[in-house]
């Protein structure tokens, strides 16, 4: 993996993807947690992506499971379904991206 301290080659809008994951959440279609649980994962997903940007996706989840579990007592969202937001935020800010 990259160190995080070198230059991103990826990059998102933070804000945009939040805005775009409440707006999931309002409408019922993100589960049943409160949105902040969902933010603190999408919030780390981020991180991750961003401070990794040479790495597969196995090597993301890997990073992203670390996380996880490091901060776990905190979060109310089980990993199974932690890591399928996670992947579709990734994928998400991956579209957003090839559209601008």
């Amino acid at each position: 993996m990259q160190n995080p301290h070198t230059a991103s080659l990826r990059s998102l809008d933070v804000d945009a993807e939040m805005a775009y994951w409440r707006s999931v959440h309002a409408i019922g279609r993100l589960g049943h947690h409160d949105f902040d649980q969902y933010r603190r994962l999408l919030q780390m997903g981020f991180e991750v992506y961003l401070a990794w940007p040479r790495a597969s996706e196995e090597q993301l989840y890997r990073a992203l499971q670390d996380s996880y579990h490091r901060h776990a007592p905190a979060l109310a969202v089980p990993w199974d379904e932690a890591r399928w937001l996670v992947r579709h935020a990734w994928h998400h800010a991956e579209q957003a991206q090839s559209l601008h």
